[in-house]
């Protein structure tokens, strides 16, 4: 009795029509006002069941509808109603709905053995089975949904010719399988070469789309890649910047000082000069960080991020013997030191008395950087990939990817390894020779 009830209210169309009109506005506007969503809900089931069982009514119409007529209505009411209630471009709904029907009569077709069927094994095996069909394909247009639900959104009216290719496969399936199954004689007779004729033209289009997809994943690593060398660039000129306004404030510093001990030995005020010396000057002396190799950028650099590490109470050691000549590419230096010595300290947070270890020397022509530092092996050895934990995934963990991309460009050589209580990052990038 429930069964028949089932097949006499078509009520597995019921549900398929009400999830596509849900899953259009998941897609496009889960956020519109309440009543905004209700009157959308409304008015498409409204539509369904006047078009569906109202026609019923009619003396021409027949029990049940043609194939084609539910087809229309199940495509043409959601496009229609998410239009007019629902943001978002209508190539997008287009293509969503075109592939979301079709999904479900190429589903039917699969099923199509079942219903041959139908008579001639037990009545309560056939229902089983159609239960069972009918609920797992309920659960695979949710999963289609949720494939599809941040990709539609991003199609807009922008594409046009493409919107064309993206429909014609499914356009053409579904015509191709609707006319076979009104049994006509000679279409079956060529049944095989017209299906090869409907495939054709599909193939060059998934090629252009798989194409579509490299040409942007490449035109975003390169995107990417600019973005690290400009961020790079900006990096170095603050620097430049700051060392500048750095020399300005200690050229003023150096002169009021000079004027002062000027005045006290004019007025032979002594002690007042030694203890001045002493306790002025002589604090600023020890604070200087002393790291220089003749290379502007690397000195500071150095400099800057030691000096950093110092104020969050990380003791450096470093080991650094570089020839005064060295020249290297200071934008590759830059990304990958600074990614590192942030990695480095970041790690220290976690950790008891944090101290880093820097060691750079030349070997070979190649300039080579150790940064050593103490970490919590249960932390590293539970992620050992070093992926990021925070809760902004997509903006973090993206250090030693961006180094291991300079190291690559600049032909350089990187390795990570575990020693003891430290994690060790080391890295060689070739020396420039000086142009003559």
């Amino acid at each position: 009795m429930l069964y028949q009830l089932f097949r006499l209210t078509e009520f597995d169309g019921i549900v398929v029509f009400t999830f596509l009109v849900i899953s259009l506005y998941r897609i496009y506007s889960e956020k519109m006002p309440i009543k905004k969503a209700i009157t959308y809900f409304s008015v498409s089931l409204f539509l369904y069941v006047l078009l569906q069982y109202g026609t019923y009514l009619l003396p021409i119409s027949k029990y049940p509808h043609h194939y084609w007529y539910n087809f229309l209505l199940q495509l043409f009411i959601p496009l229609i109603t998410s239009e007019i209630f629902l943001g978002g471009h209508f190539a997008g709904k287009l293509i969503y709905s075109l592939f979301y029907v079709s999904f479900i009569q190429l589903y039917k077709i699969v099923w199509s053995p079942l219903y041959m069927v139908e008579g001639t094994i037990p009545q309560s095996l056939y229902v089983f089975w159609d239960y069972f069909s009918f609920i797992l394909l309920i659960v695979l247009l949710y999963l289609f949904f949720i494939i599809a639900r941040k990709s539609i959104p991003k199609i807009h009216a922008n594409i046009r010719k493409k919107l064309v290719f993206l429909a014609y496969f499914p356009i053409a399936l579904l015509i191709y399988y609707s006319v076979y199954s009104m049994d006509i004689p000679l279409f079956e007779f060529y049944s095989d070469a017209i299906l090869a004729l409907t495939i054709l033209p599909a193939l060059p289009i998934l090629y252009d789309l798989f194409l579509t997809t490299v040409e942007a994943y490449e035109d975003q690593r390169m995107l990417d890649r600019a973005l690290t060398e400009t961020q790079a660039q900006i990096y170095r000129y603050r620097y430049s910047l700051e060392i500048d306004e750095r020399i300005k404030k200690e050229r003023h510093e150096l002169k009021n000082n000079y004027l002062y001990i000027q005045t006290l030995l004019h007025e032979k005020k002594y002690d007042e000069l030694n203890t001045y010396i002493n306790e002025s000057i002589g604090e600023k002396m020890d604070s200087i960080t002393s790291v220089s190799t003749d290379n502007l950028m690397i000195d500071y650099i150095l400099n800057r991020k030691i000096s950093e590490a110092q104020k969050h109470h990380i003791k450096i050691y470093n080991e650094i013997s570089l020839p005064s000549d060295i020249t290297v590419n200071d934008e590759s230096f830059c990304t990958i030191f600074l990614n590192l010595f942030n990695n480095a300290m970041e790690a220290c947070q976690y950790v008891e008395s944090p101290d880093i270890h820097i060691l750079l020397k030349v070997v070979q022509d190649y300039l080579c950087c150790e940064i050593k530092n103490k970490a919590d092996m249960d932390k590293v050895l539970a992620n050992p990939d070093l992926e990021t934990t925070k809760d902004d995934s997509e903006s973090h963990g993206l250090g030693l990817k961006i180094v291991g991309e300079t190291i690559s460009r600049c032909d350089g050589i990187f390795q990570t390894s575990l020693e003891g209580n430290y994690f060790i990052a080391k890295f060689m990038m070739p020396v420039r020779e000086e142009s003559k």
